[in-house]
């Protein structure tokens, strides 16, 4: 579990106030309603506490003087780079004293510069700073992932085997981890694991396998939520994905090219409270390597409580929930708040492949 989610009484409150100095530039800015929620749920699901937001004096002042442990102010800059992409105005104004207090903390600028290049659609070096937690997410080596997702547009993918097996779940009882997770593919119209030419069916299988454990759907909420979840869970640092999928869902600044762009998407409480949902689990089955295999042919809802991943949070929570959410299917939707572009070169060499939108 995260050190952030141990933090209680007047180091809660000083960790809030210094996020709240970043969700205000230091007073510059009010405190957006937005900002207000997130610092809401921030008291709520991180520190189990009912922190007045309005009561609270946002200031960096002694930043490294009240925050001592290394990891623990690392977790704290995660938390504050979720601050400046919730509103689309006074990013970089934001993101300027979130320098600062890396800076109070002891850390080099380039985590802000990575910020700041992220509100220019520039994303280089936090592309390459992904790629690890990536391998997490896909539970897989980076090499293994690369040559899985190289082989699809090159119809070199696909395992008769693997297909075979998933087939065969369907079989299953109603209620058993696997069959649910035949529901989850059916539902977002996904072909199996083991299908050739379906890269994202057989490149993110064990991604898969964590939306139906952890009750997320396919939704950009919902991806969001996977990578909270995780990044609690994880030993790896996964802050900086979330950084990332806020900034793509919820301001609509592209950080990968194969996933769309949204507005609005970001839902503090419920984001806010997957991490606190991640820090409850007591299995890491991020590690590689993770055995699936017994879980899988378990009824779900045992396998949840022997984790203890706690029902309360999930979006997934009536049997007839669709796994692609209310949205509909991933590349069939329609809404004001997705951000049309023109398509890049990459999402039109994976047009007609199994992508996985969000």
């Amino acid at each position: 579990m995260k050190k952030i989610l141990e933090v209680r009484g007047q180091q809660a409150e000083d960790i809030l106030s210094m996020l709240k100095c970043v969700a205000t530039a230091d007073g510059t800015l009010d405190l957006h309603e937005v900002h207000k929620a997130t610092l809401h749920a921030m008291s709520g699901h991180l520190f189990q506490s009912e922190i007045d937001v309005d009561q609270v004096e946002g200031t960096i002042t002694d930043a490294a003087d009240k925050i001592v442990d290394e990891e623990l102010r690392q977790e704290v800059m995660n938390m504050a780079g979720i601050l400046p992409f919730l509103e689309e105005e006074h990013k970089e104004t934001r993101i300027d004293v979130f320098a600062r207090l890396g800076s109070e903390f002891g850390f080099n600028r380039k985590f802000a510069k990575e910020l700041h290049k992220l509100c220019h659609n520039a994303v280089m070096e936090l592309t390459i700073c992904m790629l690890r937690p990536s391998t997490v997410l896909a539970g897989r080596s980076l090499a293994g992932l690369t040559l899985k997702f190289a082989e699809g547009p090159l119809h070199m993918d696909g395992d008769k085997k693997v297909l075979a097996q998933y087939e065969g779940y369907r079989d299953l009882d109603d209620g058993i981890f696997a069959k649910e997770l035949i529901r989850y593919y059916d539902d977002n119209k996904f072909p199996l694991p083991g299908t050739s030419h379906a890269p994202f069916s057989n490149g993110l299988k064990v991604h898969d396998i964590h939306h139906v454990l952890e009750g997320y759907p396919t939704t950009p909420l919902g991806e969001t939520c996977i990578i909270a979840f995780d990044g609690a869970l994880s030993n790896m640092d996964l802050g900086k994905a979330l950084i990332a999928y806020v900034a793509q869902f919820q301001v609509g600044l592209q950080f990968d090219k194969s996933l769309p762009m949204w507005r609005n998407q970001f839902k503090p409480d419920i984001v806010i409270g997957a991490h606190e949902r991640g820090g409850k689990c007591n299995t890491n089955f991020l590690e590689l390597g993770f055995d699936w295999s017994d879980c899988l042919e378990q009824p779900l809802e045992d396998v949840r409580a022997q984790f203890n991943v706690v029902p309360e949070g999930m979006l997934m929570a009536d049997p007839e929930d669709l796994w692609c959410g209310d949205m509909g299917l991933v590349g069939e939707r329609d809404s004001p708040d997705m951000v049309t572009q023109k398509a890049t070169w990459l999402q039109k060499m994976f047009s007609g492949l199994n992508l996985k939108k969000e």
